[in-house]
């Protein structure tokens, strides 16, 4: 109880900061946005299974992952500041599994309206190239163009190599 009543001013502060910047990178898509469309467009919604929350990968910069000393820094950065426990690493992937999603089923983010910026974004769009999800995910994405999807694409290309 203690501990986290110390953890909050740091949370606080992580909140705030991470607001500034989801404000920021909202306004640039929408600026960027103006001028040029992403190549492929969200369908679906989300079925709130908490896949996405239960393991978080997060990729490390190539000069970090030589280091143990900074993984060890920056896994005590994110359960200080976001709740993330590091479970692993894989990679240049940093697994974490987040504190704040509840045990029971449906599994509920018990801090969804002040949620991090790394679960208002997922599954984000980029302007180029294809987000990855999760395959039981409720969302998909479709090409802008009408062309086939990522994954109708992936599908036809194993089927022609099955062959």
């Amino acid at each position: 109880m203690i501990f986290t009543l110390l953890q909050f001013p740091f949370r606080f502060f992580a909140f705030i900061v991470g607001f500034f910047f989801y404000a920021m990178e909202v306004s640039a898509d929408w600026l960027i946005g103006a001028r040029s469309k992403t190549e492929y467009i969200r369908r679906g919604a989300c079925k709130r299974c908490g896949r996405c929350c239960r393991l978080l990968a997060l990729q490390m910069p190539f000069f970090i992952e030589r280091y143990e000393s900074l993984i060890r820094i920056l896994s005590w950065f994110h359960r200080l500041f976001f709740n993330f426990q590091y479970q692993g690493r894989e990679k240049n992937w940093l697994i974490y599994s987040c504190g704040y999603l509840e045990d029971k089923r449906p599994s509920r983010c018990r801090i969804y309206p002040f949620r991090h910026r790394i679960c208002r974004f997922y599954p984000r769009q980029r302007l180029y190239g294809h987000p990855k999800i999760h395959p039981e995910c409720g969302f998909a994405f479709v090409r802008r163009d009408g062309h086939l999807s990522f994954d109708e694409v992936l599908k036809e290309k194993r089927k022609n190599l099955q062959i």
